[in-house]
């Protein structure tokens, strides 16, 4: 009986192997919960994370899931870079979510929408140690509801 289910187990763990040895991790990945009565304008997601090399590159990505009834087909988000040196940087998004009659351009299951929005592509960290990247929104209504979760997500492509 074991010599007969020894083949494809074997198999499955190479086939594991190879696609976990393809995959880079990215330097960090973090999703929130946003508060289910909604979220405040004066409310932030924060994140921070350590950099230990500054002569890499990243593409840094926020994720969005919200319900389909989330109100508009577009968000505004503030977001604020804090660097090690304590200086700051406050950059503003605005992203489309869904197209003019209404149909979400990210992908999900059941009433679930999620978005992977590109923030900053090929990004340098100029100074080594501890960033921290704090989100809030920026729509007029104020709580905004419908969202759930709020990630941020640094994918290394340096060369």
């Amino acid at each position: 009986m074991i010599k007969r289910f020894g083949f494809p187990i074997c198999s499955l763990i190479i086939v594991a192997s190879v696609f976990c040895s393809c995959y880079d991790l990215p330097l960090y990945s973090e999703t929130q919960p946003i508060d289910s009565s909604g979220w405040f304008s004066s409310d932030t997601v924060n994140f921070e994370f350590n950099v230990d090399d500054a002569t890499k590159r990243y593409n840094c990505l926020v994720d969005l899931r919200h319900t389909g009834d989330y109100p508009f087909s577009n968000i505004y988000l503030f977001v604020e870079v804090e660097y090690p040196n304590g200086k700051t940087r406050i950059d503003t998004i605005n992203e489309v979510l869904a197209d003019s009659r209404g149909y979400w351009y990210g992908s999900g299951l059941g009433d679930m929408v999620d978005h992977r929005i590109g923030y900053q592509t090929g990004i340098e960290f100029p100074l080594e140690g501890l960033y921290k990247i704090n989100i809030t929104h920026g729509m007029r209504l104020d709580p905004l509801e419908e969202l759930t979760d709020l990630g941020l997500r640094l994918e290394d492509v340096s060369l």
